[in-house]
């Protein structure tokens, strides 16, 4: 659930995406702290191996 509420959040450079703006997550009032998330750690390890995924999956749409 934590990806699909960090989808709007993509750094994005001249080149394509970056990764995801993971100071959206942590900063005091943030989304760990707005969904009262107990365990960051295994949520955050969660989203870097999705965000990995999905940069993967981009990189191939844009040189195919």
């Amino acid at each position: 659930m934590m990806f699909l509420r960090m989808q709007t959040q993509w750094e994005v450079s001249m080149s394509g995406y970056v990764g995801l703006k993971y100071d959206v997550l942590l900063v005091s009032g943030g989304l760990f702290d707005l969904y009262d998330v107990v365990n960051r750690r295994e949520v955050l390890e969660g989203l870097q191996v999705m965000e990995s995924t999905a940069l993967s999956e981009f990189r191939k749409k844009s040189d195919g």
